[in-house]
């Protein structure tokens, strides 16, 4: 029998989980990243969706022209979640 894959959060996605936890609300990657140091990336919130701790949602913004983009937000599961300790 096959093993279960077992989530083993990084410090990008464990540093994305705090900065969600630290919004109120939907935020884009762009929004998030606006007042960190060492930006998050996709990658490290689509690590997040696919283990359902937060959630993506396409939303439209408007720069100078209107585009799609993906906002996230936690899920009850993201809230909940305790990270074990990151290995070096």
């Amino acid at each position: 029998m096959e093993k279960a894959k077992v989530f083993k959060p990084t410090e990008g996605t464990l540093r994305a989980l705090e900065a969600l936890k630290a919004q109120d609300h939907s935020v884009t990657m762009a929004e998030l990243n606006a007042g960190l140091a060492d930006p998050v990336t996709s990658a490290h919130l689509t690590a997040l969706a696919r283990q359902g701790l937060v959630e993506s949602v396409d939303v439209e913004v408007q720069v100078v022209s209107t585009r799609k983009v993906k906002s996230y937000v936690l899920t009850d599961a993201g809230r909940a979640y305790t990270a074990p300790s990151v290995e070096a």
